[in-house]
């Protein structure tokens, strides 16, 4: 038996940082075409061998092994070196998948902007040589003009084809760059992530009993070693996911739960108002979805006995409303047609028609309703105990006598069509949707009251500081309309305001505002102050 001929060293090195990776071959050696069927892949960035999206993970060792295997067969010599415990934290991970997303981006645009000119450039040739020849000229066969008009003629051709390859090719580079700069977006989504956090959650289940000696997912494992690295690498992941739902709570989305509803109020799911027929653990059950085509609101029929319906899980869940809501939206008078918006659901095929009613939140063609929120969020509790009496004293005076909407103002506009029940304003839209903190018995005139200035305030749940935190200063009535926003209270943190604040460094201290409300005080139409005593002798002024 013949032995082969050695032909050098060839290491195949695993780390979780870098992944598996091949060194010691170079071009036309042979090594590709030996160790590709065993899921090897060249990576043009590094000039290396290695296997796709190893990086983070455990080593597969079945890969490396038969690739091994193969080159030894051929006279190669193989080294495997395999460290599981060189790793890089999921966080810098991540940063990176976004910074590539990036780079991604830039090139395919500059990829698309290449190929859109050469379709242009290619276009205008086919044009310069079609515009020296008559409109409906033939080629004149036998004529000394033939073999030149043939030319022309397939030079054009060349050129428009050219074009229209070239076209495609900026589409698909242009596609390909949106894509990328969607890329974190998708990532970061907080409903994708509600559903990555689920299944790593039941990961980190499944890891737990394996290390108890329990069986999970049908099978048993005794790696214990391989075991903690994954229950390690799952808190990271974990740990960082829930960061970023928690950021967007902050900056205004909700986590549904069964708490959230009851039967018979409505849940907002692609753009239509389905009724609840009932609250499960982990879904909502709704009337089926093929009814909600073309209707804003589905209701359970009720000559229907059977209990069937369709079944969305809470992080698909776009808005709520109350039956109340509801009635209160499809019995509103639609806006006369020029004061209309564009559906976006609708507006490719509208030509330019405005079909979308504000006023019932619905479009009056295809039946697309604006996903809305009509939940208060839950108030904080207090921050120190001064707070904590103010609020006791609101929950204890009397209740003041409710008057009939057309006698009510808004607390905005000041116009007479502000609706109390609905709180909402016919006139300039505004529509605060959690209650508003209970303010001192205005004084005589109820309109220099509430110009007097307040104190916007940012307070935290569970802390306790010794001096308050103050945002901005403005009237009683904008400090109303800032506080009984839906969007300037999150899961830890509320604004609140007072007329008699104290005094400044030992009661309360201005904070950096870092804009994040801006949103708010340009749709209530608020320019804040930061300078509190020159805004109460402004008003002093002004009142003398």
């Amino acid at each position: 038996m013949t032995e082969t001929p050695a032909k050098g060293t060839i290491t195949i090195t695993h780390t979780r940082a870098d992944g598996t990776l091949v060194e010691g071959s170079r071009k036309g050696d042979g090594v590709f075409e030996l160790i590709r069927p065993h899921g090897f892949r060249f990576f043009r960035s590094l000039g290396q061998l290695g296997v796709q999206q190893s990086r983070d993970k455990a080593a597969q060792r079945w890969k490396i092994d038969g690739a091994a295997a193969a080159l030894r067969e051929v006279g190669w010599t193989v080294e495997i070196e395999i460290d599981e415990d060189t790793r890089r934290s999921f966080t810098e991970a991540e940063e990176e998948r976004y910074e590539r997303a990036d780079s991604r981006t830039e090139r395919f645009g500059e990829y698309a902007d290449n190929a859109a000119g050469r379709s242009e450039a290619a276009w205008k040739r086919g044009r310069q040589i079609a515009e020296h020849i008559p409109f409906g000229q033939p080629i004149l066969v036998g004529h000394h003009s033939e073999a030149h008009a043939r030319r022309d003629q397939e030079r054009i051709d060349t050129a428009m084809r050219t074009s229209i390859d070239e076209g495609e090719r900026a589409g698909h580079w242009a596609g390909r760059q949106k894509a990328a700069a969607a890329y974190k977006a998708f990532r970061t989504n907080p409903g994708v992530t509600l559903r990555r956090i689920q299944k790593l959650e039941a990961d980190a289940r499944r890891v737990e009993k394996w290390l108890a000696g329990e069986s999970a997912g049908g099978y048993s494992r005794s790696d214990t070693e391989e075991l903690n690295r994954r229950k390690t690498e799952l808190a990271e992941e974990l740990a960082y996911w829930r960061e970023v739902i928690a950021d967007a709570e902050r900056r205004g989305f909700k986590v549904w739960g069964p708490d959230d509803f009851a039967k018979g109020e409505f849940v907002n799911r692609g753009g239509t108002w389905y009724q609840v027929l009932r609250v499960n653990k982990k879904t909502l059950t709704i009337p089926h979805i093929f009814g909600g085509v073309g209707v804003p609101v589905v209701r359970k029929d009720a000559g229907e006995k059977a209990r069937g319906g369709f079944t969305i899980p809470y992080d698909s869940v776009q808005g709520w409303a109350s039956a109340e809501d509801i009635a209160r939206l499809e019995a509103a008078e639609p806006e006369p047609e020029e004061e209309r918006t564009e559906c976006p659901h609708c507006v490719r095929v509208a030509n330019g028609q405005k079909r979308f009613s504000r006023a019932r939140g619905m479009c009056l063609v295809c039946g697309y309703a604006k996903p809305r929120n009509f939940k208060a969020k839950p108030v904080p509790e207090p921050e120190t105990v001064e707070h904590q009496e103010q609020a006791e004293q609101a929950e204890q005076a009397p209740a003041v006598e409710e008057r009939t909407p057309a006698a009510e103002t808004c607390p905005m506009c000041r116009s007479s069509q502000w609706h109390a029940t609905a709180r909402y304003c016919a006139h300039c839209h505004h529509n605060p949707r959690a209650t508003p903190t209970p303010a001192p018995a205005p004084a005589a005139d109820a309109g220099d009251w509430q110009e007097g200035m307040a104190m916007v305030f940012i307070v935290s749940k569970n802390t306790r500081r010794a001096r308050k935190r103050a945002l901005w200063a403005m009237t009683r009535r904008e400090a109303q309309a800032v506080c009984g926003d839906s969007r300037t209270s999150g899961r830890s943190y509320m604004l609140t305001w007072s007329d008699r604040p104290g005094d400044e460094g030992a009661d309360w201290e201005w904070v950096p505002d870092n804009g994040s409300l801006d949103p708010v005080l340009e749709d209530l139409g608020i320019t804040p102050r930061r300078e509190w005593t020159a805004a109460r002798e402004a008003v002093a002024t002004a009142t003398a």
